[in-house]
């Protein structure tokens, strides 16, 4: 018996002397895409111990795994333990390659982001001013991923409502971006749409215009004055105009956008509903009330259509899950709302007609299945007549 347990241990050591922590952090990985974490965690945990022994405690090889690991932490909220890892990966690349080296810069960023998911924002706002500096003694105040801390930490600035202190950091990012890119590159304009948010926040609507007019510009010069791209800009800058009462200057950029979205995505899509509003509000702030009925007439046919497809939809799950009852109610509601779109001048014909006809056709489907052939029968009457009228 004794020389079965010194076997066995004897095996024990061998196979924890063959684990390969790189195979180990292989499966760990594995198991978090998988969303596995609880399995995945001592795999990892085992991986760092084994690179530690063999590489020992402060070599750089180490930082990988102490990064996954603290991520993990993170994912399973886990937040006190996720800060330690980061701290030591941060120490030793402090302690190995100097505290004032660029490659401590994303040890510094995950802290920061750590520390805002912990509400600590103090904490956060010093790691943020920590990039800053460093990038500034190691580069200079031009370089381009510069610009990006700066926005970062205006970003964190804008997510605690401190918009004079992103102010300043996004026209940084933008002067910087300026002599770096050039005054006319895509990269300026989530600086300038960033900027637009801090005066808008700031109730400060006119100082908006000029980044929002400069963003519409730089992607009418790169992708052309009807490019899907444009269309947010100028929808935003259209509600800085409404905001401001200026509904005459509102609306020229409202039918733009709405144009601009109609040939990217089609005339029906339901996503037209909130411009084909915004531009009806427009209209009626200036008593154009005969323009703007027929745009609320579109929107509420296009928001009723897309109910009517839930409806639906809905009823044919609850069929599926043999729940004919509740099946049959939403097929009645999906059958009031089909009868009461609104007609929209324009629309394609039969557009209504085929949404009406769908509804009917599973509802007379499922009164087949519970045997109420009379009440299918009329049903079926009323999708001949609907969908061939020429012949009634």
């Amino acid at each position: 018996m004794d020389r079965l347990v010194a076997l066995l241990l004897v095996l024990g050591v061998a196979a924890i002397a063959q684990e390969d922590p790189a195979q180990l952090r292989e499966r760990a990985v594995g198991l978090i895409g998988m969303g596995k974490y609880a399995e995945a965690e001592p795999l990892l945990a085992r991986a760092l111990d084994l690179r530690e022994q063999q590489a020992g405690a402060e070599s750089l090889s180490l930082v990988p795994l102490i990064e996954e690991l603290a991520a993990l932490y993170r994912a399973e909220g886990r937040n006190p333990d996720a800060e330690k890892l980061y701290q030591r990966s941060l120490s030793m690349k402090a302690n190995t390659i100097g505290a004032g080296s660029l490659e401590i810069i994303p040890d510094l960023k995950l802290l920061g982001s750590l520390y805002v998911t912990m509400s600590r924002f103090p904490d956060a706002e010093r790691q943020y001013l920590r990039v800053i500096s460093i990038r500034i003694n190691v580069k200079g105040t031009e370089d381009p991923d510069l610009a990006k801390d700066c926005m970062e930490l205006a970003a964190y600035y804008i997510s605690q409502k401190q918009y004079a202190l992103a102010e300043p950091n996004l026209r940084r990012a933008v002067q910087i971006l300026q002599k770096t890119a050039g005054p006319e590159d895509l990269a300026l304009i989530p600086a300038l749409e960033s900027l637009a948010t801090v005066f808008v926040e700031q109730k400060n609507f006119p100082m908006a215009v000029a980044p929002l007019r400069r963003a519409i510009s730089i992607e009418e010069r790169v992708n052309g004055p009807n490019h899907s791209n444009v269309a947010p800009y100028l929808d935003r800058l259209a509600m800085v105009f409404f905001l401001q009462k200026r509904y005459a200057d509102a609306e020229p950029l409202y039918r733009r956008t709405l144009a601009i979205w109609e040939t990217a995505m089609g005339p029906d899509n339901p996503d037209l509903a909130t411009t084909l509003d915004n531009l009806a509000v427009v209209l009626a702030s200036q008593e154009k009330f005969e323009e703007a009925e027929p745009l609320y007439r579109r929107s509420l046919a296009l928001r009723e259509r897309t109910t009517l497809a839930s409806l639906n939809n809905l009823a044919m799950v609850l069929e599926g899950n043999n729940h004919d009852i509740a099946a049959e109610r939403q097929w009645k509601l999906a059958l009031t709302l089909a009868d009461r779109i609104p007609i929209v001048a324009g629309d394609p014909p039969g557009k209504d007609t085929e949404l009406l006809a769908k509804t009917l056709q599973n509802y007379a489907a499922l009164l087949r299945k519970l045997k109420r052939d009379v009440e299918a029968k009329r049903i079926e009457a009323r999708i001949k007549a609907l969908l061939n009228p020429d012949q009634q």
